[in-house]
């Protein structure tokens, strides 16, 4: 029950994001269309693949590290101090290989890439905090950061990846031969209720674009 409603929030996302592309298209939120209709098709191969018995670590390895290049993009787009977002842009660089050296000399390209996605996890929550503090300086105090819709998506980050942190710390444990069946279903439920909380900060961010559209162009 849980995993369809993860699955309709997510589309609702998208949907979301479509509907309301008048507004969202004047703000960087704008790359978050086309990202988020590629993951739609990703849950979606992901789901179908392990009926073919095809292991899925592979294009959840290759998507999640796109994923994180995806939103230190965003980032890039959004902090404005250079010494803030000078570090973002490199990462945007540096992950991927990190990724890349992992999986090749440490996990194997057979299992999920835990350590370099902790790595991102701690970029994700550094960065979002980056922004907060960005956004509470003296010049930027005029703004409410509650109307700004990417505060809505960096709490969502900061839920998400601190409660990823966690598990995928716990993901060995989890996943060994003692906690297997059991550690599978905890892992499960964990990740779609941290994604579930990630996609509603996506919905409330694109309908707080329409919302200020619609309030700066009213009489």
């Amino acid at each position: 029950m849980l995993f369809i409603i993860y699955l309709l929030v997510q589309a609702s996302s998208f949907f979301v994001c479509l509907g309301c592309y008048n507004s969202v298209k004047k703000t960087q939120l704008k790359y978050f269309l086309p990202f988020l209709f590629i993951t739609g098709i990703v849950e979606a191969t992901a789901y179908w693949i392990p009926l073919k018995g095809i292991s899925k670590f592979n294009i959840f390895n290759t998507f999640t590290t796109f994923e994180f290049v995806f939103y230190f993009f965003i980032f890039s787009k959004h902090l404005k101090l250079p010494y803030y977002r000078y570090p973002v842009i490199a990462m945007i660089f540096i992950y991927p290989i990190t990724v890349y050296l992992n999986l090749k000399y440490i996990q194997g390209f057979h299992t999920f890439h835990s350590y370099t996605f902790l790595l991102g996890s701690f970029f994700m929550v550094l960065f979002s905090c980056l922004f907060f503090f960005e956004s509470v300086r003296l010049e930027n105090l005029h703004k409410m950061l509650p109307d700004q819709p990417f505060f809505w998506v960096c709490t969502a980050f900061i839920m998400f990846y601190l409660g990823s942190v966690v598990i995928n710390s716990l993901f060995q444990y989890l996943m060994s031969f003692d906690m297997q069946s059991q550690g599978k279903r905890i892992y499960s439920i964990i990740n779609q209720s941290l994604n579930l909380l990630l996609y509603t900060g996506f919905i409330y961010a694109f309908i707080l674009c329409h919302r200020k559209r619609k309030t700066s162009i009213s009489p």
